[in-house]
């Protein structure tokens, strides 16, 4: 992809952005993006075969443009897997303010924009993957508490870190990203993480 094909890309996406999150908009056309790119709908088709394929790669986009690869990558190397889920977690609750305007617009979106479902739910599996992730190493690591299989854990813990339940608790019920953090940590310790083994000091013999 040339310079000039990749500006062209990113100006439509981040048109489709502003339109998607415009409060009250029930949906948003092709031809409503390339005016507000500035290009033309042949432009946009070239990009993006179909609607579904331009939501899909907005939600990639997003996910770009705030550094959510680079974030990742740094709480992974953390030196074990009880750490690099606990410094998900941190990292996360503060992610999540930069894309909640499209999440939600997504969100709002799904029940009457198969688009837009079939883009929520391609951004869903790309992280219950990546829950599956951390439960692999947790499992490899002996830390996964033992009643719980590994599809579960990934399940449970996409579930429990979910937009959804961010924007529940942080906008709607005006906790703190603080307090955010100490019970999602609070809950995986307790819920999917075996017991740490408290080592004692053998005694002297007197």
């Amino acid at each position: 992809m040339s310079s000039k094909d990749g500006e062209t890309r990113a100006a439509i996406l981040e048109a489709a952005r502003r339109l998607v999150t415009e409060s009250g908009r029930r949906g948003v056309s092709m031809a409503e993006i390339a005016s507000a790119a500035g290009v033309s709908r042949q432009a946009v088709y070239l990009h993006f075969e179909t609607r579904t394929q331009l939501l899909v790669a907005l939600v990639r986009h997003v996910d770009e443009v705030h550094g959510f690869a680079d974030l990742v990558r740094k709480c992974e190397r953390a030196p074990d897997a009880r750490t690099i889920l606990s410094e998900f977690i941190g990292a996360w609750a503060g992610y999540v303010a930069h894309i909640t305007d499209v999440a939600r617009a997504m969100r709002a979106a799904r029940a009457t924009d198969e688009d837009a479902e079939l883009a929520w739910r391609d951004r869903m599996r790309g992280f219950t993957g990546l829950c599956a992730g951390f439960v692999a190493r947790l499992q490899a690591e002996g830390a996964l508490a033992e009643e719980w299989s590994a599809p579960d854990a990934a399940d449970f813990l996409a579930t429990l870190l979910s937009i959804g339940n961010w924007q529940e608790l942080i906008e709607e019920r005006g906790w703190s990203r603080p307090r955010y953090v100490r019970a999602m940590r609070r809950i995986v310790e307790q819920s999917l993480l075996r017991p740490m083994e408290i080592k004692t000091a053998p005694r002297r013999r007197s």
